[in-house]
């Protein structure tokens, strides 16, 4: 077990659900992983013989915890949503003594002061409340351990396929913007001024899948499946077939990716 702030061992607390609870199947199985780039990255930002223990916060399935496991680190993985954290010892499979899964929100981890020398966030601060998530990881991150919030985003530039599933999406959700994508992320990091400088990396790759494994990351996403009304899903499901098949070659749709990483020492 972690222990917690006052010395007691942390277990399960009380979280609020998160907007994937009724989703997390679909979450597991088609959401998109992180480049290897990137995870060598912060393996040599922060090595994980120097690091007692990383907070994967927000870890949501387990999809970057795993990636982390991998790399070597001791990891708590922090996410409020039961459904979520109940999936995610199928992706750290194999790992179970080097991680400890703990139901918590990003605000209030429970975590001791001081206690981890690496604090991610992949595909999850947006959901965060900003001032208060920072205080928070300030206080659990040692002097010198670092912070990195992470996003997974497909790449417009270049690609039919992306451009025509966006705008199938407006299509069916006149409100969608994505707007975590245009948001001052190094500049909330240096309002806290619990942070060094912010270092940006963007690591470009491709996220190849099928017809059906496209239909099936679409029922994972809040934009569409907690905002399109359950009477049109199955007409967007049949527009994203027929995009599918337009743009896919040999029925494998190639997804080019842009996986950024903000990242900064705890002073």
């Amino acid at each position: 077990m972690v222990p917690d702030s006052t010395g007691n061992e942390a277990g399960v607390i009380r979280a609020p659900k998160r907007a994937f609870e009724h989703c997390a199947d679909d979450y597991a199985r088609h959401r998109p992983g992180y480049p290897s780039s990137l995870l060598d990255y912060l393996a040599a930002a922060c090595p994980p013989g120097s690091c007692p223990l990383a907070a994967d916060v927000g870890a949501g399935t387990g999809l970057f915890t795993r990636g982390l496991l991998e790399r070597g680190y001791r990891i708590v993985a922090v996410e409020p949503g039961e459904a979520m954290l109940l999936r995610a010892p199928f992706a750290v499979a194999g790992h179970a003594d080097c991680v400890h899964l703990l139901r918590a929100s990003a605000e209030s981890t429970a975590l001791a002061d001081g206690c981890v020398g690496l604090v991610t966030c992949a595909q999850a601060f947006h959901w965060f409340n900003p001032p208060v998530a920072l205080a928070e990881f300030g206080r659990i991150l040692m002097t010198g351990g670092t912070l990195a919030l992470i996003w997974n985003n497909r790449d417009r530039r270049g690609s039919g396929f992306v451009g025509a599933f966006e705008a199938l999406v407006r299509k069916f959700n006149p409100a969608y913007d994505a707007e975590y994508r245009e948001q001052d992320w190094p500049g909330k990091i240096e309002k806290s001024d619990l942070f060094g400088p912010v270092q940006y990396r963007c690591f470009a790759w491709t996220w190849q899948r099928t017809t059906e494994q496209v239909i099936g990351f679409s029922r994972s996403v809040s934009y569409i499946r907690n905002v399109i009304p359950r009477t049109e899903m199955p007409r967007f499901e049949a527009e994203l077939r027929r995009l599918c098949e337009q743009h896919c070659a040999n029925g494998v749709c190639d997804i080019p990716m842009r996986t950024e990483c903000w990242s900064a020492r705890r002073r």
